[in-house]
């Protein structure tokens, strides 16, 4: 399958509710392996990646990002492609809580792609991923330094909404871990405002920022208010990518605020 093909089928079945994403993704890999198409390969394992990652399927989601490495290896990828797959593979360390090892994944990237004059999406890409590692850490000056850097850089990016809005979300954590709960909660309202719209509502970072401005709720002993974005979350990410390991945490932590309203 060519790749304009592959993005486009991916298009349309990201805008239907409940479509088997990750079903085409597999089959469409399968053919590529056995065809032995690397680049499609490539291509579709870095899709399938993000879906199993951002499901909580972890493990098969490094596996897939470590694979991805290996064949552009083989092909002699550039570096800025050698530098997308380090980024992703960082996320999944961090999202496994293996935070040096995220740190490191991040600094390899930034180390192909150089200062972020000519690469700045992707530099405030790895910015904005590596503060979350930081955080786990407890480096929170850096992970701070990071996103405002990441922020600097999306100025001269065209239609980098979705982009800032993430920047929004990963500021507020870093000022949540901080305890400026008050910080956190003016930080988290554009990016909740920005994916109101963007993709319909159904952007795959909606979840993330829901949850976000959830657990401040939760922080501040509005235990309803969390419970409503809790469930939200959980909502639009089974509408995104169907059941999984994620939704059923989001689930359980709805659960638990309303366990807490209860008198």
């Amino acid at each position: 399958m060519e790749s304009s093909s592959l993005y486009r089928e991916l298009d349309r079945l990201y805008g239907e509710p409940g479509a088997d994403v990750e079903g085409f993704l597999r089959e469409a890999l399968r053919r590529a392996r056995l065809a032995g198409d690397g680049s499609t390969c490539v291509a579709v394992a870095n899709e399938l990646g993000s879906v199993l990652r951002l499901r909580g399927d972890l493990s098969e989601s490094e596996e897939l990002y470590n694979e991805v490495l290996s064949e552009l290896e083989r092909l002699g990828a550039g570096d800025d492609e050698r530098a997308r797959a380090l980024i992703n593979l960082g996320d999944v360390y961090v999202a496994q809580g293996r935070h040096e090892r995220a740190v490191e994944s991040f600094d390899r990237a930034e180390a192909l792609l150089g200062s972020g004059d000519d690469h700045p999406y992707e530099v405030s890409a790895i910015c904005n991923n590596r503060s979350a590692a930081l955080r786990g850490l407890g480096r929170f000056a850096e992970a701070r330094r990071d996103l405002r850097r990441a922020g600097r850089l999306l100025e001269s990016v065209p239609n980098s909404e979705g982009r800032r809005a993430t920047n929004a979300i990963n500021l507020a954590q870093v000022l949540i871990d901080e305890g400026r709960l008050d910080e956190a909660e003016e930080a988290i309202a554009p990016a909740l405002e920005a994916y109101r719209t963007l993709s319909g509502g159904r952007d795959v970072h909606r979840p993330h920022a829901l949850a976000t401005a959830a657990k401040v709720a939760y922080l501040r002993g509005r235990y309803e208010e969390a419970e409503g974005l809790y469930r939200k979350a959980a909502d639009v990410l089974r509408d995104k990518l169907g059941d999984s390991p994620n939704v059923r945490a989001l689930e359980r932590e709805a659960e638990r605020m309303e366990t807490l309203c209860q008198p």
